[in-house]
């Protein structure tokens, strides 16, 4: 469909119309596969589904299964609990390692240590920012710091 209709308005001599038809076509068959794709770029548009699927998960609670992964998760120390409940500050879904170190008044070598060990576990996750790397927590990375929270105020 989307070679017939662009050669037919190739034939009749309307190139624009040509060209639009295979953007179009090629926009609809990249969308139609969006499930299946992680980075589209094209016709002046860029999607990466790793960060909308990011976007998302920070929007919605954890499920069931992940309640229980926190649950079975090893336990995190007051340093990580801190990274983590930086990660969640209300605004932002991706934070800089440089900024939750200077929040957390950790030097970015700690920090970016701290991050990795906590994607290790499931906690955390990276991606690629505009200024180097990115870090978002995972659905289980917020129950594990919500249970920190609640375990450190029964103990006060």
């Amino acid at each position: 469909m989307l070679l017939g209709i662009s050669t037919a308005y190739g034939f009749i001599g309307k190139p624009t119309e040509m060209g639009l038809a295979i953007v179009a076509g090629a926009l609809g068959l990249a969308f139609s596969n969006i499930d299946r794709i992680s980075r589209f770029k094209g016709a002046g548009f860029e999607a990466e589904m790793r960060m909308v699927h990011t976007i998302i998960d920070n929007q919605t609670e954890p499920s069931p299964e992940q309640k229980a992964d926190a649950k079975n998760s090893q336990v995190i120390t007051a340093l990580e609990n801190r990274v983590l409940k930086r990660l969640q500050k209300p605004d932002y879904t991706w934070r800089y390692a440089k900024t939750i170190a200077h929040e957390i008044k950790q030097d970015i070598a700690t920090t970016e240590n701290i991050l990795k060990e906590l994607m290790v576990k499931d906690l955390t996750k990276n991606g690629k920012g505009t200024n180097g790397e990115i870090w978002a927590t995972t659905n289980v990375g917020k129950d594990v710091q919500g249970q920190f929270e609640k375990k450190r105020k029964q103990h006060c």
